[in-house]
């Protein structure tokens, strides 16, 4: 079964390149809490990510530049425990 949580992307976060997760999007991604994974934002594979001590994902400038303040993307794990991003429609 597939997990998924929307989040609104915030100006901070297309400013500096991060995701910021809140605790309900955290415990998604608990499993990889203290490890590196590869996330797959917006069909662009980012490898080797990381949970900072602030709970923000790096996911850098150019993957957000598309998007803009407000929109709602979709945080989630699929079924083999792979970790995206989408935007949602």
């Amino acid at each position: 079964m597939t997990q998924q949580i929307e989040h609104v992307l915030k100006k901070w976060e297309k400013k500096y390149g991060y995701l910021g997760l809140t605790l309900k999007e955290l415990e998604l991604f608990s499993a990889v809490r203290n490890k590196r994974f590869t996330l797959k934002v917006l069909e662009r594979e980012l490898y080797e990510r990381k949970i900072d001590n602030q709970g923000r994902i790096w996911v850098s400038y150019g993957t957000l530049s598309d998007l803009k303040e407000g929109d709602i993307l979709i945080l989630g794990r699929d079924d083999k425990g792979n970790y995206f991003v989408k935007k949602k429609e």
